[in-house]
């Protein structure tokens, strides 16, 4: 009877100090991602390209850019970032094109290396259509935590599971984007049940007044 309680004792205990625990660790991770205010940041200009290869779904290129561009200013890429989608016949669905991002995206400026020259920034910004004094502006950005598949506006679904894929495995690893959590499990020629869930840490663009009223 005694080696019981001391058995029942020992489980509430645990219990007790798990759930005292728990928050306190979620508590910490949320405060490294929105607690830690603005940054002084910069543009980084690039160009990402990788190809898309769908065993299961099929885009029409318009849309796939669209879709992709969608995805790419939620976690704080300029607005005017170009991406263009080739080889679909036709404009016709098609498993299989080139993607080209051009973009510009936020960065600590304690990142950007003093008196650094890009020979082909120049002819990135022509593309992107935004005038070197802009993007050479420094200005105020914060760690946001993104949940894509919870933005309304992304509306993603499970057939874009092989268009999240490619993001995780070729763009993202390029951009100031830090994975905190996926769900992207891919498998050829069958639709999965539920939309790939992909949440990261992406430093963007504060607000400014105007842009918070509209």
């Amino acid at each position: 009877m005694q080696r019981s309680r001391r058995r029942w004792r020992g489980l509430f205990l645990a219990a007790w100090c798990g759930g005292m625990l728990m928050p306190m660790v979620g508590g910490a991770a949320q405060e490294s991602a929105e607690d830690s205010g603005p940054v002084q940041a910069a543009w980084k200009t690039q160009e990402i390209r990788y190809s898309y290869t769908g065993f299961t779904t099929a885009y029409d290129c318009n849309a796939a850019e669209d879709r992709l561009k969608a995805i790419l200013r939620a976690v704080g890429a300029h607005e005017q970032t170009k991406v263009s989608a080739q080889g679909c016949e036709l404009n016709r669905p098609s498993r299989n094109f080139f993607v080209t991002i051009t973009t510009a995206t936020p960065v600590p400026a304690t990142d950007v290396p003093k008196g650094a020259v890009d020979s082909s920034r120049e002819d990135l910004l022509k593309r992107l259509g935004v005038p070197s004094k802009k993007l050479d502006e420094i200005f105020p950005a914060e760690w946001k935590t993104v949940q894509l598949s919870k933005d309304r506006k992304l509306n993603l679904q499970p057939g874009d599971c092989e268009l999240m894929q490619g993001l995780q495995d070729h763009v993202l690893p390029k951009l100031s984007v830090k994975i905190v959590s996926q769900r992207i499990q891919c498998v050829p020629r069958q639709l999965p049940l539920l939309t790939p869930e992909l949440t990261v840490e992406a430093l963007v663009p504060v607000k400014t007044a105007d842009q918070t009223k509209s």
